[in-house]
Order: structure tokens, then C-alpha cells, then sequence
């Protein structure tokens, strides 16, 4: 690896710190990668190991479905395994691969399968581990893409869905241990999130433009039959998770059915975001709030409107569990990672 004067003398100051550079893979039965696609171009099949290499699709013909049920790819945001305010994360040896998979040009996509496993230091403060990231990154000219039974792990960002996907479709998805965004929509599309399961997350779904000059509020995301935990991360020094939709009033509306929002830490941040969200759901029936810590539910906390039902406690956490076991079982077609929790 090549690295400028600049890099070196940052490297060449922190001394012992360089001992944080290695890291661990994870092991596993797979093969070397290859493509395969039919003679009309409309089905192309990954499979095998990607490694660090990006997987980038880009130009297929309309409505072309990529079998990646056998092939497995790995997300790196960090150059170091333990970045902090003296080493980031976009200082080190360790190799890096920041998105591994990339649509681009490819309308009526249908992407189905595939296992990303992350590297991503998920014991580190937010602000030292932000060198940006997604597992599967959604781009340009991509409209109407259908994500289908994607597994992805220890991901920045889990998918991230940029200008033009409008229409997407995520469905049988199971995203976990996600040290930002589960979904990243802060381009403000329309789109559907259908039965997926999001297992531990810093932030569920984002609909927040941030300092972009956007206006999604005529557009519409559906999330249904759909389970979310949050989960705690150090940010700012402080154990803590975002909202379960990150919205701004701009953002798109939101219809809410037959889903399951958990929070799993008492110091949860993003009330404001929280009570914008609410503001924004057009629909909402059939839902469950579980809040699962045992301390009581902070006073400030903003409520959904109606159509959610509220668990606390050990009768919220028995609610997770289930709904949980209950999804894992009814998709057995989702690839696994061999440790995997069932």
C-alpha cells in the first residue's frame, strides 16, 4: 500500500497504536467468484467469495434479475480495527472496501440473495468510525429496484438508496448488528419496505436530507410486516441509539402496518427526529411499540399515533424474541452466516 507524506507522518506519531492493525476475518466454505448470465442478458448469477474487490453491475437491460443466493461479499470502512481521535478510520494498513455492491443503470433491477459481511468496528465511537459506507449501494439510474432476501452484517449503512431509485422495493431483507443506518433514503424516495428484519441498528430507516435542498413530502415509503430493533453504540461517549425512522418535514409520508418498532436503550437519542416521524405517518394500523430496557420509558419520549400497541419490559423483550424466531423460521430461503444467531 502507498501512502502520501501526510499519511506517513500521521502513521509515524501514534507509535504503539499500530499494534490495532490487525484484524480477524471470518471462516467460512466459499469459493472463488464468477459471473454467469444468459444468452439474452436478462438473468446474470453471482457466485463465490468477492473478497475486497467491489461487485459493480451496471447497465443491464430492464427488469434483469442477479441470482447472488451463492456469493458472498465484504463491507470495510476502517483502515484500523480500533479507530479513535488520534487514529480514524481512514488511517491504517488494514484494507478497505467501502461498497462492495453496486447497481448503477440498472432499472427493474431484481437483486435476490447474497451474504455481506461486515468489518466495521462496532465497539468504537460514532464519530471516529464515520468513513462512509453501505453493504449495497443503490445508484443513478436504478429506478424500480426490488431487494430480495438480502443478509448483510456489521455493515456502516446496510443499503443505501441514491438518485433515482425511486419505487424501490425491499422484501425478506435481514440486516443486523448496522453501525448507522439500516436504510439510507435521505434523497427522499418512494418505495416500499416489505417483511425484513432489521436486528440491531443505530438508526432504522433514514429520511433525512441533512443540508440537501430536497422535498420528498409528496412521495410515499411503506414499511409492513416488518420488525426493527435498535441497538445501543457509543456516540459522543455515551451508549446510545437513534429513532426507528429518521424524518425531517420534508420527508416522505409513511404508512406504518402490521410492524414492530423496538428500542433497546433508556438513553436513546433523536426525539425531535422521533416526533417529526410521527408527524409524517398517513397510516398506521396493526403496529407494536416495545420498549425493552427495564428503567421506565422517559416522560419526553414522543408516542406514536394510533395504531401502535405499547409493550415494556420483560413483556416487550418476550414479544421481540418470538416475532423474531418467528421471521428467522418462516425464511429459510435468506442465506446464513455459519454463527449466526437463530
Amino acid at each position: 500500500m502507498k501512502l502520501d507524506r501526510r499519511s506517513f507522518m500521521r502513521l509515524a506519531g501514534v507509535g504503539p497504536a499500530l499494534a490495532l492493525l490487525t484484524g480477524s476475518g471470518v471462516t467460512d466454505d466459499r469459493q472463488a467468484p464468477r459471473d454467469e448470465d444468459d444468452l439474452h442478458g436478462t438473468r446474470v448469477v453471482l457466485r463465490g467469495e468477492f473478497g475486497y474487490a467491489q461487485k459493480m453491475l451496471r447497465n443491464l437491460p430492464p427488469e434483469t434479475t442477479v441470482d447472488a443466493t451463492r456469493a458472498f461479499f465484504t463491507v470495510a470502512n476502517s483502515r484500523n480495527t480500533a479507530p479513535n481521535a488520534i487514529l480514524g478510520c481512514d488511517i491504517g494498513m488494514q484494507p478497505v472496501n467501502p461498497y462492495p455492491v453496486v447497481l448503477r443503470d440498472c432499472p427493474e433491477v431484481h437483486f435476490v440473495g447474497g451474504r455481506i459481511n461486515g468489518e466495521v468496528p462496532l465497539d468504537t465511537d460514532w464519530a471516529h468510525t464515520y468513513c462512509n459506507s453501505a453493504g449495497l449501494l443503490v445508484k443513478n439510474g436504478t429506478t424500480r429496484p426490488t431487494i430480495e432476501g438480502l443478509r448483510a452484517r456489521r455493515c456502516w449503512d446496510g443499503i443505501r438508496l441514491t438518485d433515482q431509485a425511486n419505487g424501490f422495493l425491499l422484501k425478506s431483507c435481514w440486516l443486523s448488528e448496522i453501525r448507522d443506518d439500516a436504510v439510507e433514503d435521505d434523497y427522499l424516495l418512494g418505495g416500499a419496505i416489505q417483511d425484513c428484519l432489521f436486528d440491531g441498528c443505530f438508526s432504522g430507516v433514514s429520511l433525512d436530507p441533512a443540508s440537501n435542498d430536497r422535498d420528498g413530502s409528496k412521495e410515499l415509503v411503506t414499511i409492513d410486516r416488518s420488525l426493527i430493533r435498535m441497538q445501543a453504540y457509543l456516540a459522543k461517549g455515551d451508549l446510545v441509539h437513534q429513532a426507528p425512522i429518521k424524518a425531517s418535514d420534508v420527508s416522505p409520508q409513511l404508512k406504518i402496518t402490521n410492524s414492530v418498532f423496538a428500542f433497546s436503550s433508556p438513553k436513546m437519542r433523536g426525539f425531535r427526529r422521533l416526533e417529526r416521524t410521527w408527524q409524517r405517518v398517513s397510516e398506521s394500523q396493526g403496529n407494536m411499540l416495545l420498549w425493552l430496557p427495564d428503567e421506565a420509558m422517559p416522560p419526553e419520549l414522543p408516542l406514536p399515533p394510533a395504531g401502535f400497541d405499547l409493550l415494556t419490559g420483560d413483556d416487550a423483550r418476550n414479544y421481540w424474541n418470538k416475532s423474531r424466531r418467528q421471521w428467522i423460521t418462516a425464511h429459510p430461503q435468506v442465506p446464513r452466516f455459519f454463527n449466526d444467531e437463530l
